[in-house]
């Protein structure tokens, strides 16, 4: 029997990505949208792609409400977290992109453990890394310096999710782990 995957933020491009790529390699996807706009909007893409949607739902879920969400992971083999606001220009209130990217991740996380959820693939973004550097090289232990006066809110945003995503797994009991493996989408979809 094929395992299901509960992928956030189905609707975004890398999100239907990933959900396209899920549906070809046989697992059961279950996606996350805010809207029924959005729900259909996914399964038209995906359908255009010709990804078999036989084996594709839906649920309603917000990054900023606990409503929902472990019923969502329900029977989930794994989760795919990629959902995060994402806006070009500097909101007014950075609390707009910070609040649902790290509560977000710390809920989705949350469910996953709640529901046995053994491995949680979290897609961040270059950005955490190296934040406001033009040059020089970094790695797996830099992080972007939340606090720099002349970061975006979006990398900020980034920042943050990816921290407590790495500060809950460090937070769990020993004798039920659970795997985190972080990706950013660059190195992996390219231009």
């Amino acid at each position: 029997m094929p395992t299901t995957v509960l992928l956030t933020g189905i609707s975004g491009y890398v999100g239907l990505h990933c959900a396209k790529q899920l549906l070809d390699a046989g697992y059961i996807v279950r996606g996350t949208v805010r809207s029924k706009r959005k729900e259909d909007e996914a399964r038209d893409t995906l359908q255009s792609a010709s990804a078999d949607t036989s084996r594709l739902s839906f649920v309603h879920l917000d990054l900023t409400s606990d409503e929902g969400w472990d019923d969502a992971i329900e029977g989930c083999g794994y989760l795919m977290h990629v959902a995060s606001p994402f806006v070009v220009a500097n909101p007014k209130n950075e609390q707009e992109l910070i609040v649902p990217a790290v509560e977000g991740t710390r809920r989705a996380l949350r469910a996953a453990h709640n529901a046995g959820v053994k491995r949680v693939v979290l897609t961040s973004s270059i950005v955490a890394m190296m934040g406001v550097k033009k040059t020089g090289t970094y790695g797996s232990e830099d992080w972007s310096d939340a606090n720099a006066p002349d970061l975006n809110t979006y990398a900020k945003s980034k920042t943050l999710a990816e921290k407590a995503a790495w500060d809950f797994i460090a937070e769990l009991p020993s004798d039920k782990p659970m795997g985190l493996v972080v990706i950013n989408p660059a190195t992996v979809f390219g231009p």
